[in-house]
């Protein structure tokens, strides 16, 4: 190739730049290209015929350029893992932890300064705040997994582990960019979860509505109060960013306000409310007679009840109509027909009828309710006029021509008080009639239990022991009574059992055998004992008081169906020894010093007895009398007066 190709190109040409182009000669047109020329096929365009340097030698010139160009690539490639290999067991150039320059320390000097970096952080890594509470789980309690060895070894391995080319290439990006490690650390959700359902036992308050209550007839207001709820899934991802610091850190629990649905604003038209119907007695009256419910009375019929965001305040008709029931027991005269008498096989007027009173009880109720709201309370008891259905001339028809069912019991060795009562309440059972389908009501038929029917103070079972109380004894009544209905077969609707075992009892209680198991209490307008008419006739009650002999005796009369009744029984079982120790119980009705024994100590047991009615030669399914009795111990009263 001639000569002025290259130094056109070459430095030559450079030097000669600022030349003029007209101080070179012209060049002279280039030969035609020959295919068949010895260097077409090196490449070259179509120029003059020139001499040439061989390409061969000119391949050599650049062989020694290549070979120093890939000397320095190697060298400066293989600069880091050389450099890593002078390390050794060091960390190598360029490796830092979060920050901190680890190159050259050795193991031990990297598992200290990792031990001193998080020994903290391992022993409190967060600490939970709330309203001067605080509480400092472990990273165990926490569900994190965290362990500074871990990271140590990685330290330790960067540009040390793998291959020749894997450390290279690993060294190579140390060596370039640098390698800042942390430690790696694990979060269980689950088990934070679970650290924190712990706390909101102390935090965690529900929110209490407003509210009202009347104690000893007087109304008391109850402000509301806010609730609290712990945030568990906030708190949750507060503590799941702190962590990530591997540094102690302080996280306040959040929480969240629960408003109450009730607060105190409904408390003031309520307390009005409230205060208004206990502001004054209320009055009853029927003919002389007169009952004053105060405030206490009163405050056992109001109901509170949230209604919407109020508190509703009123006279509750379900406790109402309870307490008109109760009314009625001594308000009703019980029957108005005529005392009889069953003599030589005939029935015969004792004691004519009369006219008697029956409570309406559904418009005294209302009566009630509305004068609760009125200043002015007093009411006069809307009651209904009972004219006898017996008379002399339908005494035929009535169908009392036989013994139906009998009781006795047995009062031997009681006080005078007490036989004062029996023959009282026996009084208010002798001669009276039951219709047909009636249910009779003993307390009912007993009335008012006070000096005005004959009944005296005694000593009586009242809920859970013996205390002083007008009719004392009656219950010998109410036993009898039920015995006799019991013998009858007539459906018992309601009895109740003594609470404890009373010896007296037993005599009389089944045909030619004494047992427990056939008492019935009663306590007005509390207990009471109740039977059915279903013999399709009438009934005549007779009560008799034999004091000589110092039993009672309730004979039913009337027309007996065909029916027989057997007891079956009693199965007494889960006896119970008495109480060793006695109870005293303080009396200031009694002068100071004076002990006196109230009860006496008894066993307790289960009883049932089996009742098997057959009727028409048909079997019916045996009824069952349940009476569980007390272990009782001895029981004094001591006086204080």
């Amino acid at each position: 190739m001639p000569d002025k190709y290259y130094q056109e190109y070459g430095p030559i040409s450079r030097r000669r730049a600022t030349r003029r182009p007209y101080d070179d000669p012209a060049p002279t047109a280039a030969e035609p290209f020959d295919e068949n020329d010895d260097f077409a096929d090196e490449g070259w365009s179509q120029r003059a015929s020139h001499t040439r340097r061989p390409v061969r030698a000119r391949r050599r010139g650049l062989a020694p350029l290549l070979f120093v160009v890939l000397l320095g690539v190697a060298v400066f490639a293989t600069l880091p893992y050389a450099l890593g290999l002078w390390s050794g067991d060091r960390v190598a150039d360029g490796v830092s932890l979060q920050g901190v320059p680890m190159a050259g320390k050795s193991a031990a000097e990297v598992r200290a300064l990792l031990d001193e970096r998080y020994a903290a952080f391992q022993r409190t890594p967060i600490t939970l705040t709330f309203e001067g509470r605080s509480w400092t789980p472990t990273l165990a309690q926490l569900g994190v997994q965290f362990d500074p060895a871990d990271v140590a070894a990685e330290v330790l391995a960067a540009g040390h582990s793998g291959g020749p080319l894997t450390r290279v290439r690993e060294l190579w990006a140390i060596w370039r960019g640098g390698l800042d490690l942390a430690p790696r650390m694990s979060l269980d959700t689950r088990a934070l979860h679970a650290y924190l359902n712990t706390i909101p036992t102390t935090v965690e308050q529900p929110p209490r509505d407003a509210a009202l209550s009347i104690a000893e007839g007087k109304v008391l207001p109850t402000p509301a109060q806010i609730g609290r709820q712990v945030l568990a899934s906030d708190t949750t991802a507060e503590i799941a960013s702190a962590l990530q610091t591997l540094a102690p850190q302080t996280v306040t629990l959040r929480t969240r306000t629960l408003e109450p649905r009730i607060t105190d604003a409904a408390l003031a038209p309520a307390t009005a409310t409230a205060q208004q119907l206990l502001s004054q007695p209320l009055t009853l009256r029927q003919g002389e007679q007169q009952w004053v419910w105060d405030a206490n009375k009163i405050a056992e019929l109001i109901s509170i009840a949230p209604e919407g965001r109020q508190l509703a305040v009123r006279v509750d008709a379900d406790r109402l109509t309870k307490a008109v029931q109760k009314l009625a027991q001594i308000v009703d005269t019980g029957t108005s027909e005529p005392r009889l008498a069953f003599r030589s096989g005939k029935v015969q007027i004792a004691e004519p009828g009369q006219d008697g009173w029956k409570l309406k009880q559904e418009a005294a109720a209302q009566e009630i309710s509305q004068t609760l709201q009125l200043a002015q309370r007093e009411i006069a008891l809307p009651v209904e006029q009972i004219a006898p259905q017996v008379t002399a001339k339908s005494l035929p028809s009535l169908g009392i021509n036989e013994l139906v069912g009998e009781g006795k019991t047995s009062f031997a060795g009681s006080a005078s008080y007490r036989i004062t009562n029996i023959k009282a309440g026996a009084a208010r059972m002798d001669g009276v009639l039951i219709a047909p389908g009636e249910e009779f009501s003993f307390n009912t038929q007993l009335g008012a239990v006070d000096e005005s029917n004959g009944f005296v103070q005694g000593y009586a079972v009242i809920g859970n022991r013996t205390q002083l109380e007008w009719g004392g004894g009656v219950c010998q009544d109410s036993t009898t009574v039920f015995r006799a209905a019991f013998w009858a077969g007539l459906p018992i609707t309601e009895r109740h059992a003594h609470p404890f075992y009373i010896s007296w009892y037993d005599d009389f209680s089944y045909p030619g055998d004494s047992a427990p198991g056939m008492d019935a209490t009663i306590f007005t307008g509390v207990l009471d004992l109740k039977f059915v008419n279903d013999t399709g006739n009438w009934l005549l009650m007779e009560a008799k008081v034999d004091e000589a002999a110092e039993v009672l005796t309730v004979r039913l009369y009337g027309t007996k169906p065909n029916r027989t009744v057997e007891a079956r029984g009693p199965d007494v079982t889960k006896i119970v020894p008495a109480p060793s120790n006695p109870v005293y119980v303080d009396d200031n009705t009694l002068a100071a010093g004076t002990v006196k024994q109230t009860d006496h100590a008894r066993r307790g047991m289960d009883i049932s007895v089996y009742r098997v009615i057959t009727e028409n030669g048909v079997q019916k399914t045996p009824e069952t009398f349940f009476t569980r009795f007390k272990a009782w111990p001895n029981v004094f009263a001591r006086g204080t007066g």
